[in-house]
């Protein structure tokens, strides 16, 4: 019998720093990305060192392949590696695409491979290569994806990296480990908001054991953990994740100025005592059955009723523009969001999905769009009229989606209006709220005693 190793070759990585292929991918990215998220910060540019510099990335993983592409948009131009899982480079054309755009397999116990883990030594020799002639890699430590806004227990892959890098030079003792927090305020919807959180690089000279030469796992992961808790939304006990994600959300962590006061207010529900945490999950069960959440978003309704998100003078005289500007890609947005639902069963690959789709068939869609447009206007098929017909969706469809954003923030501010106008449901809400600030303002005055 032919054993799962024979069956699956191990095609070995190149090593490269860059790639034309990702060069050429990265603008549609960026764009995608964009299209589809509100950006509405980037904190901590400063702490991005010079990009000469070997550096691993080490962030947050909620939402599938889009944290990736999100990292890529941040980081551009300059690439970013990245391990995929290893089933999907067995076929050639599909190896060619990734190994361009700088993916490299990762082997997992599901592949059920007996040399599984001589596999994945390679190819992480193969990452310390890269990065010893000034690539940039980019990890989750957590290991996989789960939409929770909480941070797990890290796996050791990232200091396996770290220690194999130093065998391969004591030069890379220089290596910057990268800590980013990504904040998505809801990650499947179209033109909600994202905010990335960059911190100062993580120190780990201090670490390495003078007679090995190499890092203890345990030490340098509890310090990445405190990093990426700094920097990220991160709702414990997770025994209580539900019954405190509203008050979270509430919050609106990715509009916040003060992030580091908020971060610690999150911080504190997690010492909060039993008893206050089964007060928090009567209170939020009681919200519940009252239908708080069944008609509006808790980043709508906000922590008060005179925080509910204002609506700009200009938003509805705008609005004939953004018609103008997003009929033609309306069709195709509403073929993917089909798509989406019918083909997508994992939720953290929901934006995914749509982002890759658009970002790829959109400009294709607008290109054949063109032409009989140019038609319809000018009455020849081709030449400046074509593009210029191309120039008007591109840029059409961003003006429709920029103001989009701002019209679902006024349909959440009606949402809002509406159920604090209805005593039973405004009550339970804020009684909710109360219950949550009375556990956190308990373990803060107990600390600061």
């Amino acid at each position: 019998m032919t054993s799962n190793t024979q069956k699956k070759p191990f095609h070995e990585p190149p090593i490269q720093r860059r790639h034309a292929g990702y060069g050429l991918a990265l603008p549609l990215v960026r764009s995608g990305v964009t299209r589809f998220h509100r950006i509405e910060r980037i904190e901590g540019l400063e702490n991005l060192g010079d990009p000469q510099t070997p550096t691993i990335f080490v962030a947050n993983h909620q939402n599938g392949l889009m944290d990736p592409l999100v990292l890529s948009s941040l980081y551009g131009p300059q690439q970013i590696h990245w391990l995929t899982r290893a089933d999907i480079f067995y076929q050639r054309v599909a190896r060619a695409l990734l190994f361009s755009f700088n993916q490299m397999p990762i082997f997992r116990q599901r592949d059920k491979l007996s040399d599984a883990r001589e596999r994945n030594e390679r190819v992480f020799k193969i990452c310390s290569e890269r990065l010893n002639i000034g690539a940039t890699m980019g990890l989750f430590p957590e290991g996989n994806h789960r939409a929770v806004k909480s941070l797990r227990m890290l796996r050791r892959g990232v200091v396996d990296m770290v220690n194999q890098a130093i065998q391969l030079n004591p030069e890379m003792k220089r290596l910057r480990i990268q800590p980013v927090g990504i904040d998505y305020e809801e990650m499947q919807g179209f033109r909600r908001r994202l905010t990335y959180r960059i911190g100062p690089a993580i120190s780990f000279i201090d670490m390495v054991n003078p007679e090995t030469g190499q890092v203890t796992p345990g030490e340098l992961l509890v310090r990445i953990h405190s990093a990426m808790n700094d920097l990220m939304v991160n709702i414990q006990p997770e025994s209580h994740y539900e019954d405190l994600l509203p008050f979270v959300q509430s919050l609106r962590t990715a509009e916040v100025r003060d992030w580091p006061a908020t971060r610690d207010l999150i911080r504190s529900l997690g010492e909060a005592s039993e008893e206050a945490l089964n007060l928090i999950r009567e209170k939020h069960l009681e919200a519940k059955n009252a239908g708080v959440f069944d008609r509006v978003r808790p980043e709508d309704l906000g922590q008060d009723q005179s925080l509910v998100r204002s609506t700009p003078w200009w938003f509805w005289p705008l609005a004939p523009f953004a018609i103008i500007g997003g009929v033609a890609s309306w069709p195709f947005s509403k073929w993917v969001q089909t798509q989406a639902q019918q083909r997508v069963k994992d939720p953290c690959f929901t934006s995914t999905f749509k982002v890759s789709i658009g970002m790829f068939l959109l400009p294709v869609y607008w290109f054949a769009l063109a032409w009989p447009l140019a038609w319809m206007f000018t009455g020849d098929w081709g030449g400046m009229g074509t593009l210029a017909a191309y120039l008007f969706n591109l840029i059409g469809s961003r003006i429709a989606g920029w103001w989009y954003g701002h019209y679902l923030d006024w349909r959440g501010r009606q949402k809002a209006h509406s159920v604090y106008a209805q005593p039973h449901q405004a009550a339970a809400w804020n009684n909710y709220l109360i219950a949550v600030r009375q556990a956190a303002q308990t373990h803060q005055d107990s600390t600061s005693s």
